[in-house]
């Protein structure tokens, strides 16, 4: 297996900690657990419960007394928790080194190791406000009052946090390999969210504000949900051909013609008069009926599935992508997450402990570098996935060249989205349909160590670059390929946005109030795929050193959801349960809400999880102090009472103060932040969130940095290149030509600038 050399050691009861072990595990790692001791161990909610049945399995428990040995022999450690209950029982990193000193640490924490909110308590609802993408989750909204900022369901910023983590401590174990040094990586849940929404989150750093939550014709995005006989479908014609062909679908309506839906700028001017329009036609079929025909004309559209409908999908079930929980259940949850061999994963956890009690013997000596300095990554992808990946690539120090077409270029060009993305790499800008530009392309891939695409399934075949064409140009070249659906399976061609996706397998249904309809929202499965395809590159990478021998990553959008969402599938099998839209409640904890605060469309995240903190709270509202005493049970039989004071008392206080004086009371709160706040927040600014660079003018910019402080390990990325601004130099250096073949390719207009 790829990681069946590397040493894990787990410690405390963190989702997140649990979730960057899954990772490790699955991919052969002996992973050993050891929990905090139950008088220690922290509320969790049911769903939260329900996701540790999988990703604490194929890991082995680990005794107490058997702690001093199993650090000493591990090569990556992964603690999870608040700092200061990590301080008490002896596993903050500067405790943990003096007995490993080169071992990895990761520590993932609410807000980080230092900065001045380091001690403020997160949980997943407080930790996901304080990122900033509660305000992009839903999207705009038609009542801002009325659908207040929302969390994500499943432990969302558990699983974000943790996968970010296993992206750079897969890196810091590879550096590891050629300097014979650990480190500390400090992982921020707070970050580890904010950085998903890069664009959004770096518009103030260009002088913009924030996007207002209220709904414009102008932010509907290009994603409709329109109503069926049986439920709803999202379709997203945003290209004129798929226009076209949709509006034929739907038999060519009298208003196709009208002026004002001439182009997609006027079609999302007028979407509010468009979408009753279409709803005429699609409210009398059924979902199936509308999706099938859609695809068949290659029209971008899904199902509004509930995320039970996922459990017996044919593309799912052809691509084995679900197996039992364990031996004995039949209950179906996530596994084989990169498309690989089967013999690629671990299925059960080893019967007993195979670690070392020698640390293998590394080469002190060797360059120290960056991790990935000397690999040069050949990117042929686009928009924001595949751009992510390459950009976290970039960032731990390869040498990543951008392909773009000179007739398409990069549609993040259109926004800030390239200046945010395309930073620390190289554009080349060459027309693959020209022979010669292909042929050049072929050139440099003889010396790229991997390639980066999110086309869709069949292009790079198309083209002559499929998976078995890099190989007879470099038969160990590692590929990465992020698709909606994967590149195997009966729909692998369906087209397919990340939004739709997030459609498709439910995580729409599941975000929101249950009053409301379900919407596409935010790209969240895009940014998902960023962060999970470094980690599979860099594993890849390892084994390619060790074997000579590359790899096919093949990650499917919708498979990287259900990955982040075990809890869900396993409630739906086990108690026949659908979970439904909740807002940002909880089944087990009260309060647990966002709060109207003074100013417009600002509120509060207050998540009271033990009696402790309910006695606290009640301290500082006077309404309160009558049932400071009374449990959670109690407190729900008065919820009305209880959340009507709540309500009226933080309807004139600022929500940035008043989240500060709770948490000095040992109250989780926190602000719901929108961009400014963030660019605002001094916490991030101490952490070095915010990264100031100069951009094509020298005018300067401030962007989001990276989800994990780790200095040494990662470079701060120039800014993005202009269009073919390294042709030149790649083409004469890489693809070898000469000057007179260059000539020619400018010539023939093969190359863009």
């Amino acid at each position: 297996m790829l990681l069946d050399h590397v040493r894990v050691l787990e410690l405390g009861d963190s989702l997140a900690a649990a979730v960057c072990g899954r990772l490790f595990a699955e991919l052969g790692s002996e992973v050993l657990q050891l929990q905090c001791s139950k008088e220690e161990q922290q509320p969790t909610s049911s769903e939260t419960r329900l996701a540790r049945e999988v990703t604490d399995t194929l890991k082995r428990p680990l005794e107490p007394h058997h702690l001093d040995g199993s650090i000493s022999k591990a090569d990556l450690i992964v603690v999870g928790g608040q700092p200061q209950d990590l301080e008490t029982r002896g596993w903050l990193p500067e405790q943990i080194r003096k007995r490993a000193p080169t071992a990895v640490i990761v520590a993932i924490t609410p807000f980080g190791l230092f900065g001045p909110h380091r001690d403020w308590i997160g949980n997943d609802l407080v930790t996901f406000h304080a990122s900033g993408v509660a305000q992009l989750l839903l999207g705009p909204v038609e009542d801002v009052t009325a659908e207040p900022p929302v969390r994500a369901a499943g432990d969302q910023s558990e699983f974000i946090s943790g996968i970010a983590a296993s992206c750079a401590a897969i890196q810091a174990l590879y550096h590891r390999e050629t300097t014979g040094t650990g480190t500390v990586i400090d992982v921020s849940k707070q970050e580890a969210l904010a950085i998903l929404p890069a664009r959004e989150h770096s518009m103030p750093g260009h002088g913009t504000l924030s996007l207002s939550r209220e709904k414009r014709s102008d932010l509907l995005g290009a994603s409709y949900i329109l109503p069926a006989s049986d439920g709803h479908i999202a379709v997203s014609p945003r290209e004129e051909h798929q226009w076209n062909k949709w509006t034929d679908l739907i038999g060519s309506p009298n208003w196709v013609t009208d002026p004002r839906f001439a182009t997609h700028a006027d079609r999302l001017q007028q979407a509010q008069v468009l979408i009753p329009a279409m709803t005429d036609w699609t409210r009398t079929r059924l979902k199936a009926e509308i999706v099938d025909t859609a695809q068949q004309a290659h029209i971008p559209c899904f199902a509004v599935n509930e995320l039970s409908d996922v459990l017996d999908d044919p593309q799912i079930v052809s691509r084995d992508f679900l197996g039992a929980l364990s031996s004995t259940s039949d209950i179906r949850v996530p596994r084989r997450l990169f498309g690989l061999k089967t013999e690629d994963y671990r299925t059960s956890a080893p019967r007993k402990s195979t670690f070392s009690s020698k640390a293998k013997q590394r080469n002190s000596s060797a360059p120290q570098g960056l991790p990935l300095s000397g690999v040069r990554v050949l990117d042929l992808s686009w928009v924001i996935a595949g751009p992510t990946t390459t950009r976290y690539l970039a960032a731990f120090g390869a040498d990543v060249v951008k392909v773009e077409s000179p007739r398409h270029p990069e549609p993040g060009r259109r926004s800030e989205l390239h200046g945010v993305l395309g930073r620390g790499k190289r554009d080349l800008s060459i027309d693959l349909k020209v022979p010669e530009g292909l042929k050049a392309v072929r050139e440099i891939i003889a010396h790229s160590d991997i390639v980066v695409e999110n086309f869709a399934p069949g292009t790079l075949e198309r083209l002559g670059l499929g998976y078995n064409d890099l190989r007879a140009i470099r038969d160990d070249v590692i590929l990465l390929s992020a698709s909606g659906l994967g590149q195997t399976g009966p729909n692998a061609n369906a087209v397919a946005y990340g939004t739709l996706v997030q459609c498709f397998v439910g995580f729409a249904n599941q975000n929101g109030y249950p009053e409301h309809p379900p919407v596409p929202g935010f790209a969240w499965s895009d940014p998902l795929l960023g962060l999970l395809l470094p980690f599979a590159a860099t594993t890849a990478l390892w084994k390619r050193d060790r074997t000579g021998v590359g790899r096919h990553i093949d990650l499917a959008m919708s498979e990287a959801l259900l990955w982040t969402m075990p809890g869900s599938l396993i409630e739906i099998q086990r108690d026949n349960k659908h979970p439904q839209r909740a807002g940002n409640t909880s089944d087990d904890f009260f309060p647990h809400d966002v709060y109207r605060t003074a100013g417009k469309d600002e509120w509060l995240a207050i998540a009271i999880t033990n009696d402790t903190q309910w006695s606290a709270f009640c301290s500082i509202v006077d309404e309160l102090r009558d049932i400071s005493n009374i449990s959670v049970t109690q407190r729900r039989e008065q919820s009305n009472r209880i959340n009507d004071t709540i309500s009226e008392w933080t309807r004139h206080r600022n929500a940035r103060v008043t989240a500060e004086e709770l948490q000095a009371m040992g109250v989780p709160a926190a602000a719901s932040m929108n961009a400014t706040m963030l660019f605002e927040d001094e916490h991030l600014w101490t952490r070095g969130f915010f990264e100031s660079i100069l951009g094509e003018s020298n005018e300067a910019r401030i962007m989001v940095g990276l989800p994990w402080r780790w200095s040494d390990g990662t470079r701060q990325l120039g800014p993005a290149p202009r269009l073919g601004a390294n042709n030149i130099e790649i083409l004469s250096e890489l693809a070898e030509l000469s000057d007179d073949s260059i000539e020619q390719l400018i010539r023939t207009n093969a190359l863009g600038s």
